[in-house]
């Protein structure tokens, strides 16, 4: 199954990273989205279903003009467990500033459809959340 679970991940990030759409029935309807491991985060950690992702992520990308996101890799880590290393950039909308970012999501699955997400920054530290790194 955990080859199945990497082409799942790729299959969907790629997809969004082209549409920023996410693709539903990569998600179970109560999936968790969960930002309490992003450093600095400063608002609600967490998010549940793909209504509430897409409110999350329209207010993630608000103060950019462009904004980018590209896979770096992905690793199967085991237990229903995957890890993807991002890379997103953005143009901010005032100033035209470009903002990069590293992050990586540890993605939990189940029954083929993904159940959490867990945003990691730095991003080694998904790898160690998931036993890939000590």
């Amino acid at each position: 199954m955990s080859q199945e679970n990497v082409k799942l991940v790729r299959r969907m990030l790629s997809e969004f990273g082209e549409t920023h759409q996410i693709l539903a029935e990569a998600f179970a309807p109560d999936f968790i989205w969960d930002l309490s491991n992003f450093q600095g985060w400063p608002g609600r950690h967490q998010f549940t279903g793909i209504g509430e992702f897409n409110e999350f992520f329209a207010s993630w990308i608000e103060p950019y003009s462009e904004w980018t996101q590209e896979i770096v890799g992905i690793q199967d880590a085991g237990q229903n467990q995957v890890v993807g290393t991002m890379c997103q950039r953005g143009r901010l909308r005032d100033s035209g500033s470009w903002v990069d970012r590293h992050y990586a999501v540890l993605w939990t699955l189940r029954d083929g459809v993904i159940q959490q997400a867990k945003l990691y920054t730095p991003p080694e530290e998904a790898l160690k959340a998931s036993g890939l790194e000590e």
